[in-house]
């Protein structure tokens, strides 16, 4: 079953919320990197958050790039994800392991780190993107793009994200969702939001009873105050195949590549995206150099 992200307001026009189930597609990045089960939920924080971030801010054929680094252990977090729901994403150490936090969960927070930036990169499709930068807040990802929604984009949003890792790795759920205020809220409404978000279920428990993203939604506001508007599918990007990274290959200076041909005799590539690992044997390199070399560049 395809994983799915609803956009929805409620119906007194004071809020507007996203809601999304990834489950299925973190069960697939999983397998990618080998990664700890505190990795694969840093990871699966970052790309449930910034897809539901894409789409709250968003539109069309645009897409953003997330980068967290807060100088902890897991490293660098990158992610790019589009209105189209469509994302990708990898950490720098997604074996990163460490003891489990106070309330026995994965220490995301410490994992991360706090000595650092989120940034936020909007392509529009024009030679000039857009990029907002705030000071980590908390290290759990949730609360930074929490943070981003309001500093950088004057966005006054909850953001909350949950993936749900056995102990060997397998995920059981991925979901999340985000509440952003529209101008009719008053401090009476949202002050009334953030005490139903205080004794809001676990989103893994709900996704584990069969909670669809509409019926996370319906729970937090009530059946009748939620307007369903609309529902995307939401996907991993393509793969980059190998003749993409032939034509990547083939931006390279040609002395460097005879270079990598005479001392390496051929490339490997890992693909950071998938940890898939591409190789260009001597011939095929060679092939390449001869096609650049016969255009002059």
């Amino acid at each position: 079953m395809a994983d799915k992200l609803v956009r929805a307001i409620t119906e007194d026009g004071k809020f507007r919320a996203i809601a999304i189930d990834a489950t299925e597609m973190m069960k697939e990045v999983a397998t990618f990197h080998d990664a700890s089960q505190l990795g694969t939920t840093i990871l699966g924080r970052a790309l449930i958050g910034s897809l539901m971030m894409s789409n709250a801010i968003l539109k069309g054929e645009e897409r953003l790039a997330v980068s967290i680094d807060g100088q902890g252990p897991a490293g660098k977090i990158v992610v790019e994800a589009s209105a189209q729901g469509e994302v990708r994403g990898y950490v720098t150490n997604p074996q990163v392991t460490l003891p489990l936090n106070a309330k026995q969960q994965p220490d995301v927070a410490a994992a991360v780190g706090v000595d650092g930036f989120l940034t936020v990169t909007k392509d529009y499709g024009t030679d000039e993107p857009f990029t907002g930068k705030v000071a980590l807040a908390t290290g759990e990802i949730g609360d930074d793009l929490t943070y981003y929604m309001a500093k950088s984009e004057q966005i006054p949003s909850a953001v909350a994200v949950s993936v749900l890792v056995d102990p060997d790795g397998s995920v059981v759920t991925a979901g999340g969702f985000m509440v952003s205020t529209l101008p009719d809220a008053t401090d009476e409404d949202i002050d009334q939001l953030e005490t139903r978000l205080g004794n809001f279920p676990a989103i893994s428990t709900q996704m584990m009873e069969g909670y669809t993203p509409s019926d996370l939604l319906h729970n937090l506001f009530g059946d009748e105050k939620v307007q369903i508007l609309t529902t995307t599918e939401v996907n991993l990007y393509p793969a980059i195949t190998k003749h993409e990274y032939a034509r990547m290959l083939a931006t390279l200076p040609l002395n460097e590549l005879q270079t990598i041909l005479a001392e390496d005799h051929g490339v490997e590539i890992v693909d950071r995206f998938t940890g898939k690992v591409i190789n260009f044997d001597e011939t095929e390199l060679q092939a390449i150099i001869a096609s650049k070399d016969a255009t002059g560049l």
